[in-house]
């Protein structure tokens, strides 16, 4: 599978996520808002990670300037996300700063993800060949099932 296939299926997963945590708590509780929070980061994290580790620096090391600037800004999303992330884990739930600041993250989050589908993925695409970007999708898959199980 393709890298961009690959992230992008993980891009749905975590828009799927972040419907759920928005949908009215049907029966609930803010633990339950904590704990899917809880999923949402683990998946984030984990997904920044895999595009740190194997997409960005394949697509930074071609020699378009282009792919370059864009990897510079992801990563740069990717560090406030994760700052946003951190401060979140520290805060309560029933908190209306919480769900205000969720709701920030999560359109941060989407925003990133439109900006790299529409940009990061067509520049991709331009620059790396097919079979690269298949295994680039293979090594993600694998760094995925690693660093998933070291998660848990």
């Amino acid at each position: 599978m393709k890298v961009t296939v690959l992230l992008r299926n993980d891009h749905d997963a975590l828009k799927a996520l972040f419907n759920r945590f928005t949908k009215p708590a049907d029966g609930r509780n803010q633990n339950g808002k904590k704990e899917l929070l809880e999923e949402i980061r683990r998946e984030i994290l984990i997904h920044g990670q895999m595009e740190q580790e194997i997409f960005y620096p394949a697509l930074s090391g071609t020699a378009s300037t282009r792919a370059a600037e864009l990897v510079s800004m992801a990563e740069e999303e990717h560090r406030s996300i994760e700052k946003v992330l951190h401060e979140l884990s520290a805060m309560s739930g029933p908190d209306k700063a919480f769900e205000a600041r969720v709701s920030a993250m999560m359109n941060d989050v989407l925003a990133h993800i439109d900006k790299e589908e529409e940009e990061i993925f067509e520049e991709a695409r331009k620059n790396i060949s097919e079979q690269r970007l298949e295994e680039l999708g293979l090594e993600m898959e694998q760094r995925r099932k690693i660093v998933t199980s070291i998660a848990a």
